[in-house]
């Protein structure tokens, strides 16, 4: 079995700090086993109060706000993982599950920390695409419909495969459908706005994200705009939409 993965709690009262530690222990039969330490520098993850003025400022100072979970109403510029109060023991351990797979996008925080550096991320040649749908059958129809693109795709059923994925390849495109299903710990809304932050702390900077969903009236387009989405198509899919985006991505079809 794995070490359990070492949480710095800053910033937050006693109360809030015991409350916190009894979550972890609910970790106890998981792939991901959380504990508290007390010292930022034996931590591989930080849990920070958002709304602690001087906790933001030495997460930031010590370059690991990618390494951080805040939680309050200020989360910093650049922060990856972000929730309000009250504090949900299922939230946070959905959130630091996610923060743990996305790996700082780059390569697995933990194993930087205890193996020295790691591997370098697989890059295939591009173009590349990353599709995201709880539906295999849909994700077989997306794919072979990208096919004259040639773009070479990768999929996921769930946010966590789709975020283990991100975190050893970049992608050109990522496709997330809105609704991913009770195994997805984010729908792709979610999913997005993560993304977002990613892009927003310098990485994947060339990823464009595109929403794919049943649901495609105005207001639903709006909400995707606002998680952060550079396009929307909706379900079943209209081929001449469809290249219209991938020609707006720069490509052009390869097959007739």
């Amino acid at each position: 079995m794995s070490p359990p993965i070492r949480i710095a709690m800053l910033g937050f009262s006693e109360f809030e700090r015991q409350t916190l530690g009894s979550f972890f222990r609910l970790t106890l039969d998981r792939k991901y086993r959380y504990e508290a330490v007390l010292q930022l520098a034996d931590s591989d993850y930080i849990v920070a109060d958002a709304d602690h003025a001087a906790t933001v400022q030495l997460v930031a100072a010590t370059d690991r706000l990618s390494e951080a979970l805040f939680i309050g109403i200020h989360p910093p510029a650049g922060a990856l993982a972000w929730m309000k109060r009250p504090i949900d023991p299922l939230h946070v351990i959905r959130e630091l599950d996610a923060l743990v797979l996305q790996g700082q996008a780059h390569e697995p925080v933990i194993e930087k920390r205890r193996a020295g550096p790691g591997q370098p991320r697989k890059q295939p040649p591009g173009p590349n695409a990353l599709l995201v749908d709880d539906s295999a059958i849909a994700l077989r129809f997306l794919q072979s419909r990208l096919a004259p693109w040639g773009l070479r795709c990768d999929t996921a059923t769930t946010s966590g495969k789709a975020l283990e994925w991100l975190s050893v390849k970049d992608y050109d495109i990522v496709f997330l459908d809105v609704e991913l299903g009770q195994s997805s710990a984010m729908d792709g809304l979610g999913l997005c706005q993560r993304i977002k932050r990613i892009r927003d702390a310098g990485a994947m900077a060339s990823t464009s994200v595109i929403m794919v969903s049943a649901h495609h009236a105005e207001v639903d387009r709006v909400q995707g705009s606002l998680a952060g989405c550079d396009g929307y198509l909706g379900k079943p899919l209209q081929g001449a939409e469809l290249a219209r985006l991938l020609s707006r991505q720069g490509l052009m079809p390869t097959k007739t």
